[in-house]
């Protein structure tokens, strides 16, 4: 990914703020803490050192894209912006079928 810690902590403080923004106080701490990343109601966090920053941005990412299709667009457009490595499981999707469709195809 190779990043540095300046741009690390931006996309992290706008992809937090967002969270806590839209998604409150509980669940964007359980991202964060299920992340690695120690990250409070006011807004404030702390990543780890340099050497575990990129694997923390890297769940952060995909631990965040899993809440909604917004939130994994927000990611793929901040990463992009940021010139990060995009994580292989946001790469591709998932393409569910609607239930009248598994209806139909179980029928046949």
């Amino acid at each position: 990914m190779e990043i540095d810690h300046q741009q690390a902590s931006e996309f992290a403080q706008l992809l937090i703020m967002r969270g806590l923004g839209l998604y409150g106080d509980k669940l964007m701490g359980k991202i964060c803490e299920d992340s690695g990343v120690a990250c409070r109601t006011d807004g404030s966090f702390e990543l780890p050192d340099k050497e575990n920053i990129e694997e923390t941005l890297r769940k952060l990412m995909i631990n965040y894209s899993k809440f909604n299709l917004p939130a994994k667009m927000t990611v793929l457009v901040l990463a992009k912006k940021y010139n990060m490595t995009i994580p292989e499981e946001l790469k591709s999707s998932k393409k569910k079928k609607s239930k009248y469709r598994q209806k139909f195809e179980f029928k046949s």
